[in-house]
């Protein structure tokens, strides 16, 4: 009966490091890539749901000198990675970023990401209303061979 009563609290704080949730914005599958040594930037995926039309505006990581967030686009046959200024979100869309070429780049890193670490992250939002909200969430270090997706930063 006690084991359960640990292994239920166990259970409870897994699921509410996997996610951040504040006000009207859920952030949940954040993680990051172990680095290869002397890398000193990496991409970071999460999942991010707003219930309401919003827009990421800043992102910052005590690991790292700077947060970018990134679009890539096929320009005069190459890929090119973009740092934006803000990312929209719409109401009640999940977006991936690591997906489909929009990511969060970690720039400057203060050391190398390790398999089980957790990398912090401080993202601002601003809603339509001018408000804005500060979301702190922690990114799961993986696996070096783990995949973002197929193209993301694929380097032969």
């Amino acid at each position: 009966m006690i084991l359960n009563k640990y292994l239920l609290a166990g259970l409870a704080v897994c699921l509410f490091a996997a996610q951040a949730v504040a006000g009207e914005v859920t952030i949940s599958e954040a993680w990051a890539r172990a680095t290869a040594p002397g890398q000193d930037s990496a991409a970071v995926s999460l999942h991010i749901t707003s219930q309401k039309e919003a827009s990421i505006v800043a992102v910052s990581s005590a690991a790292a000198a700077s947060v970018e967030i990134h679009s890539m686009a096929h320009e005069n046959g190459m890929m090119m990675m973009r740092a934006m200024d803000a990312f929209e979100l719409k109401a009640k869309q999940e977006v991936v970023l690591g997906d489909g070429g929009n990511h969060i780049m970690l720039v400057g890193l203060k050391k190398p990401l390790k398999l089980g670490d957790s990398v912090p992250l401080s993202i601002t939002l601003q809603f339509a209303d001018k408000h804005k909200e500060k979301i702190e969430v922690k990114a799961e270090v993986r696996s070096l061979t783990e995949s973002h997706d197929a193209h993301m930063h694929h380097h032969d």
